[in-house]
């Protein structure tokens, strides 16, 4: 065999071990965050081998990446568990959202152009016509609302020009999509007047280029996740919590 075709062979099989590592981590936080991993469940090798179709090395590379995201922890000789929730974490959550999302927002506001705004009401709409669908109804899945719902928030800061920034974002997002999909199970979605007012005031102060009033709307919708599960506002929250 050629040292080319030994190359050729190597780096085929770097690509599928990364695929099938991007599969694991994608399958196992998917659900985590719709709950169907509780917090402190035992992630058991044999267990996820079985669940997942998978071998046992993509797996653990998968649950390490989740480790350095927050989604799942290890303890020495016991092995991994979904990471715990609570009240400070998410007060925590939301804080670092609300430096990080409106500082990518006005990143996104001062270089953002027609294809922006333009992918800015795409994701609006579809999120707004989902909303406007489900009036009314249980939300059983709530994964397409989900998936709309973060579009649109992606969609707002997508022109930042910070790939950091938009991870990040990313990130914490999902990490507080634990809270949100674990109070939203069977959640029946309210008016969708109401559900809607709050993006569609964000969206049409983004578009007509208002920074500081966007930026002041966003800091606020970002606090109605901890609200919604613990009643009330995030930063009394951590300000209980600090260390003096």
């Amino acid at each position: 065999m050629t040292d080319g075709r030994k190359k050729a062979d190597i780096r085929d099989l770097a690509a599928e071990a990364g695929s099938l590592t991007e599969s694991a981590y994608r399958n196992i936080r998917a659900d985590i965050i719709a709950g169907l991993f509780p917090p402190g469940t035992k992630l058991q090798i044999d267990d996820l081998k079985a669940r997942y179709g998978s071998s046992a090395s993509p797996l653990r590379e998968a649950l390490a990446r989740l480790i350095s995201q927050g989604f799942v922890s290890v303890e020495s000789q016991r092995g991994f568990r979904v990471a715990a929730m609570s009240a400070e974490d998410l007060a925590d959550i939301t804080l670092a959202r609300q430096v990080v999302e409106p500082a990518a927002l006005k990143r996104a506001i001062e270089r953002g152009d027609d294809a922006w705004e333009g992918a800015i009401l795409a994701a609006y709409h579809r999120l707004d016509r989902y909303v406007a669908r489900m009036e009314g109804q249980t939300l059983e899945n709530f994964t397409e609302f989900s998936e709309l719902h973060k579009g649109f928030h992606a969609a707002l800061i997508a022109a930042c020009g910070s790939p950091r920034l938009l991870d990040e974002q990313s990130r914490l997002y999902d990490q507080a999509e634990r809270y949100r999909q674990g109070m939203m199970q069977n959640f029946m979605i309210i008016g969708h007047g109401v559900l809607m007012r709050e993006h569609k005031e964000l969206m049409d102060l983004v578009l007509a280029r208002k920074a500081d009033e966007a930026l002041a709307t966003l800091h606020h919708h970002l606090s109605h996740t901890y609200e919604f599960c613990y009643g009330d506002t995030a930063g009394q929250e951590v300000r209980q919590t600090a260390p003096p």
